[in-house]
């Protein structure tokens, strides 16, 4: 399936390189053929005097201080950042986080659509397209030069934890996808619940990336942190806040105490009941680079996330990944999940968890129907298909009579491209 080329992209989601995400790994597939200016956006909801929080203020403040370069760097006295590949410019316009607030929310507006339109002149964009992961791009809508507007709807975010403000995401997300002229989401559950009325909603699930994450099969020297453990791994790697299961993973710890449990990734809960066994231990986040070398240690990789309306409606970025290792998978009974239940250990609690490991210790299952499952699965082939629905979209705004060329797209702010 071949690409879009030639189109210019304005992509409201998470900062980018801050955290592996799928509007990420796919728009980096739309690169360099196209052109993306990155907009990091801030949270939906009111913040709180958290550890949490204060860390991610002071994140935000960082990125409007030194600002990412293009050239590949950070522009900071550390040096941190990932690489920005060719053809694309990110930006984070100071936003203030109290949105309910009206001169906030107007501030707020004012600032991006200037940032955006400033940036969007500069690198010369013309009818480009507006891809939004998140409600609050609705602010944004129609003052952008767009030609087409596109919500990938990758959460169900008024019950995110820790939302405190589900009324307004909602009101938000429902000004989006009345604009919206493509409406994609990643799970059949998000489909059924978004749409606009007049074109389908399409399913555009997760994607993986086999290859790099199929290194975890390949003998390699173990990481530091997990080197001087002895005796089987049962593994997670991931975001660690109130979707974990705790009941799961001490039921685990105790009916097993010759296994190791390990956890890692940024912790949002406390964890104090699983750091009281010997054989339990939590390792901070590790860069996505190196995930396969901690996974060639794992026998078993887990899910253990309670089964509630959120974990319904979502699509477990690392269930592929964990599925391209060749290793072993257990996990609890997610909608999502139970797509590829014929080739992994489906557990409703502590014990169903002890007993599926116990079985693929005592006879490891064959790696291969797991990693055939992922045929068509990569992030590649979910970038092919999100262009195809986009041109799809681009062609049928052409057919209506919609302007293109000249200033700009619906509101003419966004400039010509040369």
């Amino acid at each position: 399936m071949t690409m879009l080329e030639g189109r210019d992209f304005i992509v409201f989601s998470d900062d980018w390189g801050r955290h592996p995400f799928s509007c990420q790994h796919i728009m980096q597939h739309f690169m360099p053929g196209n052109r993306v200016l990155w907009v990091n956006t801030i949270g939906m909801r009111l913040p709180r005097l958290s550890l949490y929080d204060m860390r991610r203020a002071a994140e935000k403040l960082r990125s409007w201080v030194f600002p990412v370069r293009q050239d590949g760097a950070a522009a900071s006295p550390d040096g941190l950042g990932d690489a920005v590949p060719e053809g694309l410019r990110v930006i984070s316009p100071v936003m203030v986080p109290f949105a309910p607030l009206p001169p906030v929310r107007a501030f707020n507006r004012r600032s991006v659509v200037d940032a955006v339109t400033r940036n969007a002149r500069e690198m010369g964009f013309r009818d480009p397209v507006l891809l939004a992961t998140v409600p609050n791009a609705a602010d944004y809508v129609g003052h952008c030069g767009e030609s087409l507007v596109v919500y990938y709807c990758v959460d169900e975010f008024t019950v995110w934890p820790g939302m405190n403000l589900p009324d307004m995401v909602r009101d938000l997300e429902a000004d989006l996808m009345r604009s919206a002229d493509l409406v994609v989401a990643v799970s059949d559950a998000l489909v059924r619940a978004k749409g606009n009325g007049r074109t389908p909603t399409r399913l555009l699930t997760h994607g993986v990336d086999v290859g790099h994450f199929a290194r975890a099969a390949a003998p390699q020297p173990l990481p530091e942190a997990l080197s001087d453990l002895r005796g089987p791994v049962v593994g997670f790697f991931g975001l660690i806040d109130s979707h974990l299961d705790v009941d799961i993973v001490e039921h685990i710890l105790t009916a097993r105490p010759q296994w190791n449990v390990v956890l890692i990734g940024t912790r949002r809960i406390p964890l104090t009941r699983l750091e009281r066994h010997a054989n339990f231990r939590w390792l901070p986040p590790v860069p996505y680079a190196d995930l396969p070398r901690y996974a060639y240690r794992f026998d078993v990789a887990v899910i253990p996330y309670v089964v509630n309306e959120h974990t319904c409606t979502a699509n477990p970025l690392k269930l592929k990944e964990y599925m391209a290792t060749g290793r072993p998978v257990v996990t609890t009974p997610m909608p999502e999940a139970l797509r590829y239940a014929a080739c992994l250990h489906v557990a409703t609690d502590g014990a169903g968890f002890v007993d599926a490991i116990d079985r693929e210790l005592a006879a490891p299952s064959d790696a291969a129907p797991r990693r055939a499952a992922l045929e068509g699965e990569t992030w590649r082939d979910k970038a092919a298909l999100l262009s195809a629905w986009i041109e799809e979209g681009l062609a049928a705004r052409n057919a209506e009579g919609t302007p293109q060329g000249g200033a700009g797209g619906r509101d003419g702010t966004a400039g010509g491209r040369a």
